[in-house]
């Protein structure tokens, strides 16, 4: 493998995703809680695999000179912190009581004060017919891949415009993975005892969602809820940028609203909280991208002089 000069460093740092800002900055941060409050989780494997990739990832966009690293680099940045989420979220249910105590008691007195009981636990129980319980697991599920069919399209039909695209929809999670952090609360599904914290699935993609969280989920990420706000972040770009993935999106992101809280994945007021919370965090993800872009232009414009 070549050795790379400073110099090399510097005309390679520029073609990288702006993305990598976001969760190198992230990385510093966790790593500051985590020498703080659990320093013993540095010899963990869950943490050693999960940066041995990012560091291994980073070192072959700079060493590999090829078409392909050229063509496609910022795409792969992408794909690879989009796959990455799964492990970072499930981590913020490590480190979300470092600072303060799960908030979920006051998030259900705020459902009670809203509604006079809880939505998370009534609306499944109302509305417990198959073909219901089956359409809300489909909308729940349907997050999972709608972020990556719309980086697809984005990437094929407006490229100049995916980097963007996929740095203010993947920095929102990471966004969002701070605030949990901040203020964790479990959700429903963990925070209430059995049988009210269960619901039955009646279908594949019932069947789906359960071994979803059976593997990935953890008492982590209800308050906001991220589902919803990103979500509106992904509408609100595609709003302008591609209408017709926007009007075929909008249904499921609907249907997200209720699902989330029909599957007891979050509280209402997490919806809410998602829905205020998305255009907010937007608007800072805007205004990081023009920071970090300009200070890549900034290197080439060193480097050429």
């Amino acid at each position: 493998m070549a050795q790379l000069t400073a110099n090399e460093l510097k005309q390679v740092y520029p073609k990288l995703s702006a993305l990598w800002g976001v969760v190198i900055g992230y990385q510093v941060i966790t790593i500051l809680l985590i020498a703080f409050f659990d320093f013993n989780y540095f010899h963990s494997p869950d943490f050693l695999i999960s940066r041995s990739i990012i560091i291994i990832f980073l070192f072959l966009r700079f060493v590999l000179k090829t078409d392909i690293n050229q063509k496609f680099g910022i795409l792969s940045d992408t794909m690879l912190v989009y796959l990455s989420l799964a492990f970072f979220y499930g981590e913020t249910a490590h480190f979300n009581t470092f600072l303060f105590p799960k908030i979920d008691p006051f998030l259900v007195r705020c459902d009670e004060w809203l509604f006079g009981f809880q939505p998370s636990i009534w609306f499944s129980a109302k509305f417990n017919q198959a073909i219901f319980s089956e359409l809300m697991f489909l909308g729940y599920f349907s997050y999972y891949i709608m972020p990556f069919i719309a980086f697809l399209i984005i990437w094929k039909y407006k490229r100049d415009f995916f980097e963007e695209f996929s740095f203010l929809v993947l920095s929102a999670d990471f966004v969002y993975y701070i605030i949990f952090i901040l203020l964790p609360a479990e959700g429903p599904q963990y925070f209430f005892s059995y049988p009210l914290c269960d619901i039955d699935a009646k279908g594949p993609f019932g069947a789906i969602i359960k071994l979803v969280q059976h593997l990935g989920e953890a008492p982590t990420a209800a308050f906001p809820s991220s589902h919803v706000g990103v979500m509106v972040i992904i509408l609100t770009l595609l709003f302008k940028e591609h209408k017709t993935l926007f009007k075929i999106f909008v249904p499921f992101s609907v249907t997200i609203l209720f699902s989330t809280v029909y599957i007891k994945a979050h509280y209402f007021v997490d919806v809410l909280a998602g829905l205020l919370s998305g255009p907010v965090i937007l608007l800072i993800n805007k205004y990081l991208f023009i920071k970090i872009k300009s200070l890549q232009k900034n290197t080439i414009y060193v480097n050429r002089n």
